[in-house]
Order: C-alpha cells, then structure tokens, then sequence
C-alpha cells in the first residue's frame, strides 16, 4: 500500500517552515535623493534650492540646511567665520553642472526641519565645509 499524500505533507511542511523567513524583512527606508538648482546660499550653512522631485514635479526655493557641516555656533569671530563659509560655498557650488541633495528631516526639532547632504559634480561640498571649517 502506497502513501500518495506523503509528497503533499513534505511539501506543505516545506512552505510552513519556510514561510516566516520569506515575510521577515524589514521594509526598506525612504530613499529621499534628487536632482537640484542653488538659487543662493542664504549663510554659512543653509541654502535655498530648487529641488526636482520626478515626473515634472518641482518645489521651489526650499530653504535648508546643511547636514554635520560644522556650524559656525555662538564664537566671537562667527561673522568672519560665516563669511568665509559662504565664500567656500560659492566656490563649490558656482560652476557644478550635477547637483544632487539627499534630504533628511530631524523630527526633534518643533517644527520640524529638513537637512541636506550636497553633492556638487561628484564631490560632497558637507564634507568640504567640514575640513575647512572643523
């Protein structure tokens, strides 16, 4: 006497085992990256930008601010400082032909701010900001 359901349970069994592992990813996090026009640097760490969201959609004149650029703070010399920030800025920023913002919001703040991490023909004006200004 032959068993014909024996392959049904192994295969059932099969799906149930391995069923939790295929449901058990994680749902990937926003990836929030565009295209981008400086309209101008407003100061030493924030800029106003024309940002290209996809499918025509644009948001004009966004102003926002730069994500671990080391801000100027509260020093005595921090208007010099934040004049040579914006002159380090316009360096970086005047001839790029491919900007490209990745967007991060910080939900401490009341209300809520936005971030930006800037990279200008390749190369991350942040980082740039923070080497020259530790």
């Amino acid at each position: 006497m032959k068993c014909s359901f024996l392959p049904s349970l192994v295969l059932l069994l099969t799906l149930f085992l391995t069923a939790p592992a295929l449901h058990a990813e994680d749902p990937p996090e926003p990836n929030y990256v565009y295209w981008a026009k400086v309209v101008r640097i407003v100061d030493g760490e924030h800029l106003a930008l024309d940002i290209d969201l996809g499918f025509g959609v644009w948001t004009h004149n966004q102003t926002l601010a730069l994500l671990d650029a080391g801000g100027a703070g509260l020093e005595p010399d921090a208007r010099a400082k934040n004049n040579d920030r914006i002159k380090k800025l316009r360096e970086l920023l005047t001839d790029a032909t491919d900007i490209v913002v990745r967007t991060t919001r910080e939900r401490d703040a009341k209300p809520p701010r936005y971030l930006v991490t800037i990279w200008a023909d390749g190369t991350n004006v942040n980082e740039e900001v923070k080497k020259a200004f530790p």
